[in-house]
């Protein structure tokens, strides 16, 4: 696949997250813990996708990782689920959160899902029309996307979770938290791009 057409699908993948989250706050209303899921699902979702895009390009996973992160940060959606419906670690005159609507979960894990098989047809398709050949830019694309799924919800599911439902800081931080998302990726995003032209330059 041309460069053009990856890089239109680099960047409409961002741009389908950031959607996707933003819907998520407005959702939410009241309550960050549809954002908060959405974080989460989109962690599980980019890691299988990149775990089927590997096997495409026969290539070593970091199996052990894929599992061990997205289950551990469950733990934290569940527990700060839990401390903002209950109330157990509030006071007793502050309001609770509501939990998410089943169907607005379900409407983020639906977006979500949809880009990442439409991500793995676009590596699929690639892999064919090289003919079988390792493709390097794909494989750094995937190495790339693989540390940023595995270090980015450490930020905005641990802090950022801590942060909205313990200290009930509410949708404001959530856009924070979005917004130093999608400046995290677009830095990372340049930095990669710039190195990719200092490789084929050499």
């Amino acid at each position: 696949m041309a460069a053009g057409p990856v890089l239109a699908f680099e960047i409409a993948g961002r741009l389908v997250s950031i959607a996707v989250l933003g819907y998520a706050i407005f959702r939410g209303g009241g309550s960050p813990l549809l954002f908060l899921w959405g974080l989460w699902i989109e962690e599980v979702l980019s890691l299988v996708g990149l775990s089927l895009r590997q096997a495409i390009l026969r290539r070593p996973r970091l199996r052990a990782l894929y599992v061990a992160f997205p289950a551990a940060h469950l733990v934290f959606v569940l527990a700060f689920s839990m401390a903002a419906t209950t109330g157990v670690f509030s006071d007793p005159s502050v309001p609770r959160l509501a939990p998410p609507q089943a169907r607005s979960v379900l409407a983020v894990a639906g977006v979500l899902a949809f880009w990442t098989a439409v991500d793995v047809v676009r590596s699929v398709l690639q892999q064919r029309r090289a003919g079988g050949a390792d493709t390097p830019a794909e494989e750094e694309r995937i190495g790339r996307e693989a540390w940023l799924a595995l270090f980015l919800p450490h930020v905005t599911i641990i802090a950022g979770g801590f942060c909205l439902v313990m200290f009930r800081l509410g949708n404001w931080l959530a856009w924070g938290i979005l917004a130093g998302k999608v400046l995290f990726e677009a830095l990372s995003f340049t930095l990669a791009r710039g190195t990719g032209r200092d490789t084929a330059r050499g």
